[in-house]
Order: structure tokens, then sequence, then C-alpha cells
């Protein structure tokens, strides 16, 4: 699982380096959110390689991240082309919140059976 969080730091630095590129292609509004957000993962999830945070901290930002991504679907616009569609976001930025919230419900869930990081307090 330590090397899950390794590999997950690492997509998520990836994300936000790729945030700037869809501001330069799509001209986003809120990119600043977004590079803000990836950043955050990808050292919560480096943080978590080496150190395990409390199953309620995964649990929250799973749930709020899964809570805004269903909130955000409700604009799509599902007879326009979802992804990639610069005057459609609301599908990227959905995606983008399932991702996080399926990745923090990971580490929540398999912060006891199998532990991550070194720290053993808390599980």
């Amino acid at each position: 699982m330590r090397y899950a969080c390794l590999v997950m730091g690492i997509l998520f630095a990836l994300f936000t380096f790729w945030q700037f590129n869809d501001l330069e292609q799509y001209d986003t509004e809120w990119w600043q959110g977004w590079v803000l957000t990836y950043a955050l993962c990808s050292i919560i999830s480096l943080v978590t390689w080496a150190k395990a945070l409390p199953r309620w901290f995964y649990f929250s930002i799973s749930m709020v991240a899964l809570g805004v991504a269903v909130y955000w679907s409700l604009g799509i616009e599902w007879h326009k082309t979802v992804l990639y569609n610069e005057t459609n976001p609301s599908g990227n930025e959905s995606g983008g919140l399932i991702i996080i919230g399926a990745w923090f419900a990971v580490l929540a869930w398999q912060h006891k059976a199998l532990g991550c990081g070194s720290n053993k307090a808390n599980r």
C-alpha cells in the first residue's frame, strides 16, 4: 500500500502540472483551485507514504470530494461532449473529484486492514 501512496502522490503531482496545460488550452476559470486541490492531494499521498494519518481524515476528504462531484455533475450538459469540452467543464471537474474521492476512500478503507506508512497509531 505504501507504493500505491507513492504512485498516487506522483500522479496527483502530474495532475497539478497538467492543470497548467488546461489553463492554456481551456482557459479554466477556477484553475488556481484545481492546482491547489491536486497539489494538496499529492502532498497528502506522499505524507501517507511515510506516515499514516487518521482514518477520519481520509474519509472526510473522500466524502467532500464525492459530494462536490455529485453537485458538479448536475451542471453537466449531457447533450454536449462531456469530456475535454471547454464549454462543458463539469465533466472533467467531476471526473477529477471522483478520482480524489475514490483514492481517499481506498486509503480510509485500507488504513486498518493493511496500513500505510510506518505509523501504527490510530489504526
